[in-house]
């Protein structure tokens, strides 16, 4: 019904000149062409071939959802917020994340301030907490834990006053207990090559480090459940980060007390990994927080942290870029910028 509706807005359309687009086909083939005409489930291309042009036909299907969605967007050039909120669902619908946020910010932007304006925004808010949601439950359905924490980050900061805080603490066990999984999975995997002696001396020495990484994240997540409450949270931020270094600290005398115990060393690697990522999650979940509230100082302070010791933390990079733009712009702005690092959509990644 969606798509249909999609393509009942191109004939209310003036005509206008057509851009030339680079489209994707589904075997990777690239193809230069102007989109001439949109018919249910097919398109009409002016393709440039050698210097000339010819006219052709294809089905939809044959394009990856990206260009599938820069044909869309070509053919319709919404306007207004019922457009714009129509094609925030179509990029939803083919997984686009990035430009499901970005048409929703421009159906917010195109509602005004009077008659059913503050509806209207409700509206898009409440469509894109679900739509974060189900694109959070489907990636810890396939097991994706950086895209499932990439949304919950969203929902819980962006999003959060669309979720009580019940509702983003189980959201956020649910992330746990995939990280939880995935963790179990490769120290098992480590652990069945060690002897039962040398597996016991090492939990044993690991035993206050795991104390307070679990304690860490303890208050990370208690931080994603009180987002609504900005000042609790970053507290809550901030205690998971001292958490964090103090068994970075303890694991990383305890490596250069036995320097020759390599296995120790194998699971002090993933254990350092695993702090390094979580504490530069409690300070981006700070950062987003404060973002949210306008309080553009304390986001700065928290950005430019998480650049203190990852100088190439994309993320980070770019709130300090948004934040320096123009504080009420950039913050309509970033509200709906759902892609990581640029990109139209969360890559999954190796765990």
């Amino acid at each position: 019904m969606l798509h249909a509706f999609l393509t009942a807005l191109l004939a209310l359309l003036p005509p206008q000149d057509p851009k030339t687009l680079t489209l994707t086909y589904q075997n990777g083939e690239l193809v230069t062409a102007q989109v001439l005409g949109l018919q249910d489930d097919a398109v009409t291309l002016r393709v440039m071939v050698l210097g000339g042009q010819m006219q052709v036909k294809r089905k939809l299907a044959d394009f990856t959802p990206a260009s599938v969605f820069a044909i869309e967007l070509e053919a319709r050039r919404p306007e207004g917020y019922e457009q714009h909120f129509a094609m925030a669902q179509r990029a939803a619908e083919l997984g686009l994340v990035g430009l499901a946020g970005q048409q929703a910010r421009l159906a917010v932007e195109a509602c005004g301030d009077g008659g059913d304006g503050q509806a209207k925004r409700a509206e898009v808010r409440k469509w894109a907490a679900d739509a974060v949601e189900r694109l959070l439950t489907a990636a810890i359905g396939e097991s994706r834990l950086a895209d499932a924490n990439h949304y919950l980050k969203i929902l819980s900061t962006r999003l959060a006053d669309q979720r009580t805080e019940e509702q983003l603490d189980a959201l956020a066990g649910m992330v746990e207990a995939l990280e939880n999984q995935q963790i179990e999975k490769r120290q098992q995997a480590r652990q069945s090559r060690l002897e039962a002696k040398a597996r016991a001396e090492i939990e044993r020495k690991m035993k206050p480090i795991q104390k307070h990484l679990a304690d860490g994240d303890k208050s990370l997540r208690e931080a994603i459940r009180r987002s609504n409450t900005t000042v609790a949270a970053a507290n809550l931020c901030e205690k998971a980060i001292d958490h964090y270094r103090t068994a970075f600290r303890a694991l990383q005398a305890l490596v250069e007390k036995h320097p020759d115990d390599a296995d120790l060393a194998r699971d002090a690697e993933a254990l350092g990994t695993h702090l390094h990522d979580h504490a530069i999650r409690a300070a981006l979940q700070a950062a987003n927080m404060l973002t949210v509230q306008s309080n553009y100082k304390g986001a700065m302070e928290w950005a430019n942290r998480v650049l203190a010791f990852e100088p190439d933390n994309a993320e980070a990079k770019e709130m300090v870029r948004t934040i320096q733009i123009a504080q009420a712009a950039a913050s309509s702005q970033w509200g709906w910028g759902w892609q990581v690092g640029g990109g139209l959509s969360p890559q999954p990644r190796k765990n």
